[in-house]
This record gives structure tokens, C-alpha cells and sequence, in this order.
């Protein structure tokens, strides 16, 4: 039995060796794709340093301590040490550096992980300005962590002798947690398109009336007849459906196509819709799946099994980094029939705030099971001294009650959407808006061609929904001061 036992796991280890290893060269090309997305990152998220993470912004740390669902990693964010913009400057260059360190390939083994601390602390500093792409980003850098980055085209000397030993692939939990990643992410997202529009084929036209989303090669599908539109619905879901089995393909062709397939993919995404730098986090994901061809004979081209800590700074790494791919995996199996909040209410505290640190609580659940039938857009009213108004989101409208006419640009930006969306979705949060007014008027007035001085604002919603008919006029919601009744919560993404 123990024979049998040895053998039937053999042959598993085998088999998801062949499947799952990955190519020391392009694992050197991800980790050069990871520090550049990186660094663009933390240089978008500096644009808004002062307003988005310090004391003076609309998050201090006092009202941050007071966010729902909040768990207690922020309290390991190093940006929340202090409120001061001086020391949010500092955590950001630092993050840039360390990132810098790691597309070059120095010392990764530590810098990865130093740079993980660093990327949790921003993202916790502020969990409100964070969507799909952030998550997937820091999953990325997590399983990184347990690989060796800098077996080729790094200017580390650590391993660069063992280029010349051993073959090109690599199998360990950390490569296994790397190529599954994008493949869950896929899947997952696929099978919980349940919805009626999906089947039917009628979801893109509902999402292209997401006109907060819609980018220029959307708006213009949107003149496309019904039945191309139901033809897209259906290819977007089977490339969702397919590709992950593609890209752990032993056949270099079968991969090749996964791989082009979701690059076409992404690329329409961000062509047709404003999702920030989620379709560029999602091309990186597919760099450890690029086939190199083999430079060993055929007697050495096996891959090199590591399923131990000796290639991670983490001591016993290998066995935290497999609990985490196993429960990763168990994980978003569980989320095709529930959702994460009630998921975690039925965990003890420990496990919840555990998996919340690891990002292991992963949601790909864009535009499911239905896409969202509610848009709008904000409208910051204020009165000036003088007796006129003004949208101190958009100084040009003459209209501050009409349509923009692009809608995306009526948002400050990604970070700016994600934020007021929050606080529209928690109405105990509304005093928020606070800091939001606090912040455009400020800027109202440091412009030197306003001479006006603002003495009141409010904040307006401009709700639209869309039917089967078609949208309907959009009704305007108050949002600040808060009122009686608030508007009807949003559906999530």
C-alpha cells in the first residue's frame, strides 16, 4: 500500500511538474514587467499623495480606523505611522527604489519580500482607492517571492553561476502559485457570469451603458447591431472559459494561443473600457507562461523540482506559500456559490483577518453575475460669492446639471472613482465628502483665474438606469448634506 501510495504521488508530482514549471528565462522577464508596472504604480498613486493619503487629504488616519470591514493589517502599514505628507513622500520614493532593485534583478531574494511589505503598506494606508487590479498586482509579488528572480539578466551574483547547471524550468509552489494565478483568475471569473444577460448574450450592451467605464472604442460598439454585440458577449466568455486550460498546455503552440488570446483580450478591454491598470496587471500575469525553447539536450530538459525554502528568504516559505496555493484554490471554488462577506462571516476572526492580509479573499467577479443596470456621475455644487455656481469638478461645464459628455472624464481619476463609489455605497461614511469638498475647493481657489471664494457646496448624484428599453433620464440624489432617504445602493463590480 505504501508502494502503491509512493507511486500514484509520483506520477501526480509528475504530471504537474510538466504542466506547472516555469522557465527561469521568462520568470526573468516578469520580473522585469513586475518592477516597471510597479513603478508606474506608485508614480500614478503619487500624483495624489497629499489628498489621497495623508492628514491633510480626505483619509486621515483617525477616519480611517473608523472604515467598515476594515481588518487589522493597516495597523502593519508603515504609511500609517505618521499623517504627515513628508513621510507619505518618503514611503513612496522608497517603494520606487526597492522596485527599481527588483526590475534590475538585485538581491531579490530580499527585496521581494521587502518590497511586499512596502506595496501592503500603501495599499492599506488607503483601502478605499483599491480595485481588482491592486489585489491581483500584490498577488503577483506575493508567489514572487518564493522564486528565484534573478537566475538570468539580473545584475545579482548570487546565482548567476547556476545558469550554466541544471535545466531552464523551474517546479516549485511558488512557480505552481505564479502559473495558476491568471488561470483562477479566468475561470473563476468566467463561471460566475451566471447571469441571464450573459447567457443570452445581451451583457456587453448593458455594460457599454456603464458610461463611467466606457472608453472611446466602447462608445463606438455601441452603435454596433445587436447580434454582433451578442457575438462578442459569448467570445469574451469563451476566451474566459478556454484560455486557462491553454496556458497550462504542454504543447508550445496550445500555449502560444492562450497567450495571444488574453493579450488580444486585455488589450480590447482597455480600448473599449476604463478599468485603470488592470489590463496591463493582467498581460503581466501571462509573462511566466511565455515558452522559451529549451537549451539542454534532451536528457536534461525535465524540470528542476524545489518544493523547499532554500530559494525564498522566508523561513519554511515552501510551506506558507503551499497552504496559501491550496487555499487560494478551495477558495474561489467556495466563492462560485457565496460572496466574500459572508464567506468571512463564517470564519473565526483569525482566519478572516489572515486571508484578508494574504489577499487570499480574491473576488474575480467583474460584471457578475449580471452586469450593473445603475451609472451617474457626481456633481459638486457650490454656491460662490458672487451668486453663481459651479461643478468644482468641472469648472468648463456652463451646464453643471447636464450630461458631460464623457463621463470618465468627469471623475478626477481611477483612484478619485474608486473612492467616491465607496463612500456612495456606506452612507455612515458620508461625512467623508467632507474632506472631498475640503480638497476641490482648495483647488478652486489656488487657481489664480478664480476669484471667487466658495461658500457652500453640496454633492449630487446624477443616477441613471438602464432598462431593456434603454436608459432612463438620470435623477439627481443628494448626497451631502445627507438627507433622509439616500439613494439605492450600487451593485458591485
Amino acid at each position: 500500500m505504501k508502494f502503491f501510495s509512493h507511486t500514484i504521488f509520483d506520477t501526480l508530482r509528475q504530471s504537474l511538474d510538466q504542466h506547472l514549471a516555469v522557465d527561469l528565462r521568462s520568470l526573468a522577464v516578469f520580473r522585469v514587467g513586475l518592477g516597471l508596472t510597479l513603478l508606474a504604480d506608485l508614480f500614478i498613486r503619487y500624483l495624489d499623495v497629499e489628498s489621497l493619503y495623508s492628514g491633510s487629504g480626505v483619509l486621515p488616519l483617525e477616519a480611517l480606523a473608523k472604515l467598515p470591514h476594515l481588518t487589522w493589517d493597516w495597523w502593519l502599514s508603515i504609511n500609517a505611522i505618521s499623517d504627515a505628507v513628508v513621510w507619505q513622500q518618503l514611503c513612496f520614493f522608497s517603494g520606487m527604489v526597492f522596485a527599481s532593485l527588483l526590475m534590475i534583478g538585485w538581491k531579490t531574494r530580499w527585496i521581494a519580500p521587502v518590497m511586499l511589505l512596502l506595496l501592503h503598506s500603501i495599499q492599506a494606508r488607503n483601502p478605499w482607492v483599491n480595485y481588482a487590479a491592486d489585489r491581483l498586482l500584490f498577488l503577483l509579488l506575493l508567489w514572487s517571492c518564493f522564486l528565484p528572480l534573478d537566475r538570468y539578466w539580473a545584475l545579482s551574483k548570487s546565482t548567476s553561476a547556476s545558469i550554466q547547471k541544471g535545466p531552464d524550468r523551474l517546479s516549485s509552489w511558488g512557480g505552481w502559485g505564479l502559473r495558476l494565478l491568471p488561470c483562477v483568475m479566468y475561470l473563476f471569473s468566467a463561471l460566475r457570469k451566471s447571469g441571464s444577460t450573459w447567457l443570452d448574450g445581451t451583457a456587453l450592451r448593458y455594460v457599454l451603458e456603464i458610461d463611467q467605464f466606457t472608453a472611446p472604442l466602447g462608445i463606438w460598439l455601441k452603435t454596433m447591431p445587436d447580434f454582433l454585440l451578442q457575438c462578442l458577449t459569448w467570445s469574451a466568455l469563451a476566451i474566459e472559459l478556454l484560455a486557462p486550460f491553454l496556458l497550462l498546455m504542454r504543447g508550445v503552440k496550445w500555449r502560444w494561443l492562450g497567450i495571444c488570446l488574453l493579450l488580444v483580450f486585455q488589450c480590447l478591454l482597455w480600448c473599449s473600457f476604463d478599468l485603470g491598470i488592470f489590463p496591463w496587471v493582467s498581460i503581466l500575469a501571462l509573462l511566466p507562461h511565455i515558452p522559451f525553447p529549451s537549451r539542454r539536450s534532451s536528457a536534461k530538459q525535465g524540470a528542476e523540482s524545489i518544493l523547499t525554502s532554500e530559494i525564498s528568504s522566508l523561513k519554511g516559505g515552501h510551506r506558507l506559500v503551499g497552504w496559501l496555493l491550496v487555499f487560494m484554490l478551495i477558495w474561489n471554488v467556495l466563492m462560485t456559490w457565496n460572496y466574500p462577506d459572508s464567506l468571512k462571516a463564517q470564519m473565526p476572526r483569525w482566519v478572516a483577518n489572515g486571508i484578508s492580509l494574504f489577499r487570499m479573499d480574491q473576488y474575480w467577479g467583474m460584471f457578475s453575475p449580471d452586469p450593473m443596470t445603475l451609472d451617474g456621475w457626481y456633481v459638486i455644487a457650490a454656491e460662490l460669492d458672487d451668486g453663481s455656481m459651479v461643478d468644482l469638478l468641472d469648472w468648463d461645464r456652463k451646464d453643471i446639471w447636464g450630461k458631460p459628455a464623457n463621463v470618465i472624464e468627469a471623475f478626477p481619476g481611477d483612484r478619485w472613482k474608486e473612492f467616491m463609489m465607496r463612500i456612495f455605497d456606506y452612507p455612515d461614511q458620508a461625512k467623508l465628502w467632507e474632506g472631498v469638498i475640503r480638497h476641490f475647493q482648495k483647488q478652486w481657489e489656488s487657481d489664480q483665474r478664480n476669484s471667487s471664494r466658495v461658500q457652500s457646496a453640496t454633492v449630487y448624484y446624477m443616477l441613471e438606469k438602464t432598462t431593456e428599453e434603454g436608459v432612463l433620464p438620470s435623477e439627481r440624489e443628494q448626497l451631502w448634506p445627507e438627507v433622509d432617504e439616500f439613494p439605492q445602493h450600487l451593485d458591485q463590480l
